[in-house]
């Protein structure tokens, strides 16, 4: 016997699976870039620019955060 194979929820796998590949890895990208740039701009006494920078990393930790949130909720409520 063959199985069948239901597409449409194979492809709705396929693109949110690669979209959160590259969502969570551009979120830490975001963390160390704007942390480093922030912590050098920081020493260098561009405090306005190292303060975007600063936020800038705070917002790519808290992307990532969310997403491990996200995953532990969508995976214990199954």
């Amino acid at each position: 016997m063959f199985a069948t194979v239901d597409w449409d929820a194979m492809l709705t796998v396929i693109w949110s699976s690669l979209l959160a590949g590259i969502g969570a890895t551009a979120a830490y990208g975001l963390a160390i870039l704007g942390g480093n740039r922030a912590i050098e701009l920081g020493r260098s006494g561009r405090l306005g620019v190292a303060a975007v920078y600063g936020l800038i990393g705070a917002l790519g930790v808290a992307m990532v955060v969310a997403s491990i949130v996200f995953g532990i909720v969508v995976l214990s409520s199954k």
